[in-house]
């Protein structure tokens, strides 16, 4: 809590030192943006001017009155509830808007900032997305997919210049799209650089909250998986047997992916280490190769968390990069063979179906499927005779060696 300072103490960026109007009046005339405009806010004026807005024209639509009982808003408001108690030092407001921008619930203890946000239409059931009044934090969050600030003459509409408002979007950890998104406004002379950070983490809170009611299995395995969405840029994924969390980035690969499917091939691929590199074939090209890492509840395996890796990284910098550690494992041949692979053609060359040999090691048969192609590739092989002659063979040799000892 911020508790104990009567003053937030003002937010001093390039847009409190530096007159951005006439900057934006620049852009106006010439479509070119200059310093000290931040490339997000230059961006957003970009969008702003494209969706016909204009500097000194204000036309917040009214879409609908929001359901105050909705799921969502019941699950954000105590946490809501509890930051306006923090802030009730200061002049703010907290406010909830859904994935389009329209105002779902407003939180405001001061009348005159109530007046102010009154003013431009500011209140429950107005449009608040970029392309219909320009540049501002739940707009232009909502735009970049991320947390934004945006601050005084930052604005692009004129009547919104008084105001400092931070925002971040409260995402779905099961499906990486954006439910909602939390916003603190406030006048500019009382803004502050914390603004965002309480943002975030109240959405953060809000969240876990949307899952609290979840077995322990997948709480734990939540609770990793948001701790690994922080500092990752890449496509994310937690899975276990019961439930899948994917960060914005993984929801394109994972369309039409059954989660019980690739929680199958991860699980097998998890018995003989706790963590490697896993080649999913039916995911799109330059995404199936993942970093695959065991997530454990008192020695049990709860779940798996994927960092999905590009085919050919691009070198990031003129250093040359590290040699890669080679597999210990030989590429081909029996000795390629993951124990899981040699339990599947053991019980393959007894002549047992996918289904059959899927029931004995308590995986589906489409992992079993997935396998097999695997074992046949490593073998240089494509059928199940090849493969049950060439473990007669192995047999066979096996013997030969144990009673002609060297």
């Amino acid at each position: 809590r911020l508790r104990g300072n009567r003053d937030l103490g003002g937010l001093k960026t390039a847009a409190d030192r530096t007159d951005l109007r006439d900057a934006l009046d620049e852009f106006l005339s010439t479509g070119k943006v200059n310093a000290p405009v931040r490339l997000e806010i230059a961006a957003s004026w970009h969008r702003s001017m494209a969706s016909a807005l204009h500097p000194d024209r204000l036309e917040v639509p009214f879409a609908s009155e929001p359901d105050t009982d909705d799921r969502l808003v019941r699950a954000a408001r105590p946490v809501l509830d509890r930051l306006v108690e923090d802030l009730d030092f200061v002049s703010m407001s907290v406010v909830l808007s859904d994935q389009s921008g329209r105002v779902l619930d407003r939180l405001v203890s001061d009348r005159k900032l109530e007046t102010q946000l009154d003013g431009v239409m500011f209140a429950p059931g107005f449009g608040f997305g970029e392309g219909q009044v320009g540049t501002n934090g739940i707009g232009t969050s909502l735009e970049r997919g991320a947390p934004f600030m945006v601050t005084g003459n930052e604005h692009f509409v004129g009547q919104f210049t008084h105001m400092a408002c931070a925002a971040a979007p409260i995402v779905d950890p099961t499906a990486g799209s954006v439910l909602r998104v939390v916003d603190l406004t406030c006048p500019v002379d009382s803004s502050h650089a914390l603004m965002l950070a309480m943002a975030k983490r109240s959405a953060r809170e809000i969240e876990a909250r949307l899952v609290s009611g979840n077995p322990q299995a997948d709480r734990v395995l939540l609770e990793r998986f948001l701790r690994a969405r922080r500092g990752s840029r890449g496509a994310l994924v937690a899975l276990n047997g019961q439930v899948m969390y994917t960060n914005a980035p993984a929801v394109r690969l994972m369309r039409g992916v059954e989660r019980a499917v690739l929680w199958d091939l991860v699980a097998s691929a998890l018995v003989d280490q706790r963590r490697g590199l896993l080649h999913i074939p039916f995911l799109p090209a330059g995404s199936s190769l993942v970093s695959c890492e065991a997530i454990e509840d008192g020695g049990e395996l709860t779940g798996a968390l994927l960092r999905f890796l590009p085919a050919e990284p691009a070198a990031t910098s003129s250093h040359p990069r590290a040699p890669q550690r080679r597999p210990r494992r030989p590429t081909v041949g029996w000795e390629s063979l993951t124990e899981t692979e040699r339990s599947v053609a053991s019980l393959v060359t007894e002549g047992r179906t996918n289904r059959e040999v899927a029931a004995s090691l308590f995986l589906s048969h489409h992992t079993v499927g997935y396998h097999l192609r695997h074992i046949f590739g490593k073998l240089g092989i494509d059928s199940r005779v090849e493969l049950t002659r060439l473990m007669v063979e192995r047999t066979t040799r096996g013997l030969l060696k144990s009673h002609n000892p060297p």
